[in-house]
């Protein structure tokens, strides 16, 4: 009797594509609730083992705390780079880290952040901030060997009363690298380097810097910072020190030196003629010039801006990119 069952060739099985590992590089100093947060944003993204924190001589209870727990939870925490020369120079630390990492490491990427900075990204309809869709930006990102630009960072807004709304900032761009690369990071993290290539690879990634702090303690942090730049500590309190310095080329700390020379008023509203985006979870909510609110509609703007479906980082981007300055209609 013939057999009639029907063979077949062994179905070959295919291990899942590994998650890309992302190693998170950060220098701080006694940031406390920022740190807080930043450790639970990237240790849930990323795993607390591919966590490098440089602390820059902290001695704020809290923060000492939370750097005890996080390398307790295997977050690498590194406390030899303490001065204020260490600071200032952080990109070359950066630097020597990812040199390290390439001899030994398994790795994907190098990315270099402030401890003020939430990853985020762009999405068809809006940003997220979910693992999920991070890792599958990185994922996308893989086959290609060169620097990486975040073009937009979303800062938030000062004053009290906006907590969860940001303003787009669109001359801040960040960058991070891809593993096994002669890597270079400047100390902003604005422009890093490949000694092999000059390309770089435009990203959906984007920022929400917490940067903005009460007046008082943006004067104060902003005087710290200064000092080392200026040629007495207490130029920091003196306005035509501060404007000589600041007319210096390609002076050190010109942020700094425009955020001393502001008053109260002209700080909170510095983002008064900018569009304005509230975003936690979920769809963002935009705020026009005259106060109008509108959720956001991502097919509404494609709809009403048909030229905007090529654009790479999506169509939320293209508004706080470009949209809004051209002044066009969200739907």
């Amino acid at each position: 009797m013939t057999d009639q069952r029907q063979t077949s060739s062994p179905t070959k099985i295919t291990a899942p594509a590994r998650p890309p590992i992302v190693k998170v590089m950060m220098m701080q100093k006694d940031e406390g609730p920022r740190l807080a947060r930043w450790l639970t944003h990237y240790a849930c993204l990323f795993g607390m083992e591919n966590l490098l924190i440089f602390d820059n001589g902290s001695e704020e209870v809290t923060t000492l705390a939370l750097l005890d727990e996080a390398e307790r939870c295997g977050a690498h925490v590194r406390r030899d780079l303490d001065t204020a020369f260490d600071f200032q120079n952080k990109g070359g630390h950066f630097t020597n880290v990812i040199r390290s990492l390439n001899q030994d490491a398994e790795y994907d990427f190098a990315l270099p952040v402030d401890c003020d900075e939430l990853l985020c990204v762009f999405t068809e309809t809006g940003l997220s901030l979910g693992k999920a869709d991070i890792l599958a930006e990185f994922a996308r990102l893989k086959p290609w060997g060169c620097p990486f630009r975040i073009e937009l960072s979303l800062f938030n807004l000062p004053g009290d009363g906006h907590e969860g709304w940001y303003a787009p900032n669109r001359h801040f761009h960040k960058g991070f690298v891809p593993a096994y690369h002669d890597a270079t990071i400047d100390n902003g993290h604005h422009a890093p380097a490949l000694a092999n290539t000059t390309d770089v690879k435009m990203t959906r990634f984007v920022y929400l810097h917490s940067h903005n702090r009460p007046y008082q303690e943006m004067i104060d942090l902003s005087r710290a910072k200064l000092m080392p730049e200026m040629e007495s500590p207490d130029d920091v309190f003196d306005r035509q020190k501060i404007l000589a310095h600041l007319s210096r080329p390609h002076c050190p700390g010109s942020h700094l030196c425009h955020m001393l020379l502001r008053s109260h008023d002209e700080y909170e509203t510095l983002y008064r003629d900018e569009v304005h985006i509230y975003f936690r979870e979920g769809l963002p909510l935009i705020r026009s010039r005259s106060g109008r609110l509108h959720v956001w509609n991502s097919h509404a703007y494609l709809a009403r801006h048909p030229d905007v479906a090529g654009y790479e980082s999506g169509p939320l981007a293209h508004y706080l990119m470009y949209g809004f300055p051209e002044g066009r209609s969200l739907h």
